[in-house]
This record gives structure tokens, C-alpha cells and sequence, in this order.
């Protein structure tokens, strides 16, 4: 299901990418097609400007327009019941820092046991009182649900009915080079949307076990779609149109590289948000990272499997339960692991529980027993 998954997306983003690259010839089309594969007879003696002038250009074929067409109603903006200093007013050229800008960012609706609004906790966080502005322009009152500042995501609630929500995808299936777009609405007034492609997904990167900040839920998706602090808050969709990605910008420097907080790390953490308005994450206390070929031989594992721990924190689960450096996790609770998945697995597993893990040392398995901490910080 995976490959076939990814077979799809890739015949999709490999459709658009030929569409966009012949958007000049075969993606403008006359509004009535030609018999003969030329020019149509009616305006066979035009010259070119006016052949411009006389056709109706629609959008090309593999084009985003019906893309964000579908998705900008469930797309919203988050402003503040009185003026802050934070909004994205002062993007604009020329613009001053403003000093009584209600505007904070964007957000999106999904559905979990209802419509809510997702959007950065950092959003959440810079006005006591909230309103979400809807695709038609009205305005609602916002109650935040839930908060989570170390992913910086905030479930908020709103009193409207019969709101179209958006579809959380799976982000672990993006590839590197995958079609995503940007979108946001930070003043309420108009959809904006910028497009690039996935130029990291974050996974083959050292995972940290040690919990807080630097732990696995500050690695990001890497895009060169345009992310601002307008559309901070908003939805990075795929050419499904399924959310993958929610846009985070800690600044507006020109040149920089955009960044969004995978929506799988999101999914995780729905139900703690909606239930318990917070989330309390365990740690292990391992730095992990990925098994090579290369590695694997030498430490004489059969395949490539698993994640070898690269270090471990003092007084942590980790010491306390026996692992060592060079140690290489299999299993978490039964679950096949590798440097991608443990993090998650860990973070989510419940604090105090003692869960067995299987650990490939000196040519065979052993079983150790861990109970984790709450996660510091």
C-alpha cells in the first residue's frame, strides 16, 4: 500500500511538473479547440497580439488553481481581539513596525470528533482573546482547546456550523522533491498560496530521545514554497490536496529556508489536545540514528534494521534500564522500530509504563525492560 501510495504521488507530481514545464504551449488553451490541431478558423488571420487579446486563456493542465480552489474555504485567519505588536503588517514593503495590528496568522479546519481550527501555538499564544475570520468574511470568537508549545501547535474551537475540513495526510510518506503548497490568509481578506517542492523531509536525520526542544518534534519538513509570517499557522498540502504539513516562520529575512511541522507529529497529539488541553511526552534519554550498510556490517547485524544508539544521558530511562552506545534498538513494545519511527513511539508511550525493548548487542538479542520519565522542559 505504501509503494502504491507513492507510485501515485509521484505520477501525480511527475503530471505536474511536465504540465507546468509546457504551460507556455500545451497548458494555454483556446477557449473553443481547434479541428485540425491548429489554430481555429475564426481567428486564423489574427496576428499574434491579437490572438492574445481574442482567446480566453484558462488555467494549464497540472496547474494548482482548482488545487487551492478546493482547499482555500477551509483555510482561516487568526486575529486578535485588540491590537498587538506581533502580526504580519509589517511584511509589506515599506511598512513600519506595527503597533496596532489585530492580524496574527493563519489556520485551518480539520476534523477530530468535530471541526476545529489548527494553527502555531506561538499564534495561540500572543493575544488573550481570539477570533477566527472564515473564507466568507465573517468573524467568530475562538476558545483555545488545546496547546503544545514544543511542537508550537494549538487546537482551537469555533461555534459554526456545516464547515468543510481539510484531510490530514501522512507525512512520513512524502519523498524528497514531492510538489506542496503554502497557503495562507493572515488579514482575512484573500487566500495566498506559494508552491515548491519538499526539499527535506527530516527523516534521516539523528533523532534525539532526550525529550523538550531538541528532541525529534523540533525536525521540520523543508520547502522552498514561500512561508511567512502570514501564512504561519497554515496548511502545506500535497497535489491530493491532504494537509502534510502546518507552516511555521520565526521571521520574514529574505532568503531564508521554510520550514512546517509535519502533520503526522500533529496526529499524534490530537487526542491529548482535545482531551487534557496539553500533552505530557516521555523520554528515554538516547541519542539514536540511522543503521547504514555500512554500519551494519560492522557491527555484525544481518541487514540494515533498527536504530543504534550513539549516546545516552546521564541519571536517564535510558541508563536506568541498561542501554549502551553502540547498543541498536529492534523492537519498542513489539513495534519494528528504526531511527525514524522510535522518537514518536517513545514520546507517545505512557509515562511510569514499563514497556520491553529489543536490542541487537554483541552479535544477539537481549531484552531490556524501561520505564520512562516525563519528558523535561
Amino acid at each position: 500500500m505504501r509503494h502504491r501510495a507513492r507510485a501515485s504521488r509521484r505520477r501525480a507530481a511527475l503530471a505536474a511538473t511536465a504540465a507546468l514545464a509546457l504551460g507556455a504551449s500545451a497548458g494555454c488553451r483556446p477557449r473553443s479547440a481547434p479541428s485540425d490541431g491548429g489554430v481555429p478558423a475564426d481567428a486564423a488571420e489574427l496576428t499574434a497580439p491579437d490572438r492574445r487579446a481574442h482567446y480566453r486563456y484558462p488555467a494549464a493542465p497540472g496547474s494548482f488553481v482548482d488545487l487551492i480552489a478546493d482547499a482555500a474555504p477551509s483555510v482561516v485567519a487568526i486575529r486578535a481581539t485588540t491590537p498587538v505588536k506581533s502580526g504580519p503588517a509589517g511584511m509589506f514593503p515599506g511598512a513600519r513596525e506595527p503597533t496596532s495590528d489585530v492580524a496574527l496568522g493563519t489556520g485551518f479546519l480539520i476534523e477530530h470528533r468535530g471541526v476545529y481550527v489548527l494553527t502555531n501555538d506561538h499564534i495561540a499564544a500572543a493575544a488573550p482573546e481570539l477570533e477566527v475570520v472564515l473564507h466568507d468574511g465573517s468573524t467568530v470568537r475562538a476558545a483555545v482547546v488545546g496547546r503544545d508549545p514544543t511542537l508550537d501547535v494549538a487546537l482551537l474551537s469555533i461555534d459554526v456550523p456545516r464547515l468543510t475540513p481539510l484531510t490530514l495526510g501522512d507525512s512520513d510518506q512524502l519523498e524528497v522533491g514531492e510538489w506542496v503548497i503554502a497557503l495562507g490568509d493572515a488579514f482575512g481578506d484573500e487566500v495566498t498560496a506559494s508552491a515548491g517542492i519538499v526539499q527535506s523531509t527530516g527523516r534521516s536525520a539523528s533523532a534525539s530521545l532526550y525529550g523538550g526542544p531538541a528532541g525529534l518534534y523540533r525536525t521540520f519538513l523543508q520547502t522552498d514554497a514561500d512561508i511567512h509570517r502570514g501564512n504561519s499557522g497554515g496548511p502545506l498540502i500535497d497535489t491530493a490536496g491532504q494537509v502534510v504539513g502546518m507552516a511555521v516562520a520565526p521571521s520574514d529575512r529574505p532568503g531564508e529556508l521554510g520550514f512546517a511541522i509535519p502533520s503526522k507529529r500533529i496526529a499524534e497529539i490530537l487526542d491529548a489536545l482535545h482531551d487534557y488541553g496539553t500533552v505530557a511526552r516521555a523520554y528515554l534519554g538516547a541519542l539514536v540514528q540511522q543503521v547504514t550498510p555500512e554500519l551494519a556490517t560492522q557491527l555484525g547485524l544481518p541487514e540494515p534494521t533498527g536504530a543504534v544508539v550513539t549516546e545516552v544521558q546521564a541519571a536517564s530511562p535510558a541508563v536506568r534500564a541498561g542501554l549502551r552506545p553502540g547498543d541498536v534498538i529492534l523492537r519498542w513494545d513489539d513495534k519494528p522500530v528504526d531511527h525514524r519511527n522510535l522518537p514518536g513511539l517513545v514520546a507517545m508511550t505512557t509515562i511510569g509504563k514499563k514497556i520491553n525493548v529489543t536490542v541487537f548487542r554483541s552479535g544477539g538479542t537481549i531484552v531490556l525492560p524501561v520505564v520512562l520519565d516525563k519528558a523535561p522542559g
